[in-house]
């Protein structure tokens, strides 16, 4: 089972209080800690615990420190320690009026990595960075090529590339968690890396014309009700892939979401200007789209992700109605233009 490392420094004034916090909740998460003064008039606390522990331990961490901003917090993987951690149980015991709710929300944890784990993870893949769009670009290529060749093992390079699955996730969790900044810079990343394979494709379309006789391209200029089953169900097994902390496990996921093929084969047919088969695979990209999301926000939900303070989560609740609303609404139009084959 995957252990983690929280690195607290704080003012060696606070020594007493941290100890004894560290202290009480121990039996409860089964962790072990250890201390040492540092040598600017800080102490250092090293606790070793399970990945699935460290969201409370966190929680309880920064509710101590909300008073101040002298501490640090840092969070890393440990491969091993020993003695081994005891994985039984804790005894039970009788909780206090005032801790139920601490004790409620520590019930509720599922066996993923903590919320700021996720956080920092997702985010670093939702921002337009330049290696981003070079990698954007080259999945375009991949893609045109093996549309183009009628190629299943070229196609499934540009699929386990996967560069527009980090924006995705990132509007999932924004959803989640009520955070308009992350909402913002995910809607711009994805909207960017659009932009970068529609223009890389329909330069090939303009330039070679659509493949003849192709059927990987045939399949991927329209949309089907398989296809929206398809995509929630590998959608919300990419998100658990994301909230375990074993990205690697979306290799699969990806070749059967496939997010970036269908928008190759849009770009190439409005560069070609073929816009009935642009629009078709226009659909099937926003049906991708649509039900990753929706997979996304319930997944996470669902694996307990929700702000630390009452009013964040107030927030996060409303904005969930709100996204929810849209990408259901949007699913739904979706259904019925599917129902008359306009798409």
């Amino acid at each position: 089972m995957p252990l983690r490392v929280i690195e607290i420094v704080t003012p060696s004034t606070d020594r007493d209080v941290v100890a004894k916090s560290l202290e009480e909740h121990r039996p409860d998460e089964g962790y072990v800690y250890w201390s040492h003064e540092l040598d600017n008039d800080s102490i250092e606390f090293r606790v070793i615990l399970q990945v699935e522990e460290s969201e409370p331990v966190l929680d309880k961490l920064e509710r101590m420190f909300t008073w101040t901003d002298e501490y640090r917090i840092v969070v890393y993987p440990a491969e091993a320690t020993l003695p081994r951690l005891k994985t039984d149980p804790p005894p039970e015991k009788q909780v206090q009026p005032e801790e139920a709710e601490e004790a409620e929300e520590s019930a509720q944890n599922h066996d993923r990595i903590s919320r700021e784990e996720l956080y920092t993870d997702v985010f670093d893949n939702a921002r337009p960075t330049a290696s981003y769009f070079v990698l954007v670009a080259f999945a375009a290529v991949v893609a045109v090529i093996g549309l183009s060749r009628d190629s299943v093992a070229v196609i499934i390079g540009a699929m386990v590339l996967a560069p527009l699955l980090g924006p995705n996730v990132g509007l999932s969790l924004s959803a989640a968690l009520g955070d308009t900044d992350l909402l913002r810079l995910s809607l711009k990343t994805l909207a960017s890396g659009v932009a970068v394979v529609l223009a890389v494709s329909a330069i090939s379309g303009l330039v070679f014309g659509l493949p003849a006789g192709s059927f990987e391209f045939l399949d991927r200029i329209h949309a089907s009700y398989a296809d929206i089953v398809l995509a929630v169900v590998s959608g919300g097994a990419g998100i658990v892939s994301v909230t375990l902390g074993t990205p690697t496990g979306l290799v699969g996921v990806m070749v059967a979401l496939s997010l970036l093929p269908p928008l190759a084969a849009c770009g190439m047919s409005l560069g070609a200007g073929q816009f009935v088969m642009a629009a078709g695979s226009a659909a099937l990209f926003i049906t991708n789209i649509i039900c990753l999301n929706i997979a996304g926000v319930v997944t996470f939900l669902v694996q307990g992700i929700q702000p630390l303070s009452w009013w964040e989560r107030k927030r996060a609740r409303e904005m969930v109605l709100r996204v929810g609303a849209l990408w259901t609404s949007m699913l739904v139009v979706l259904c019925v233009l599917l129902y008359f084959r306009i798409v």
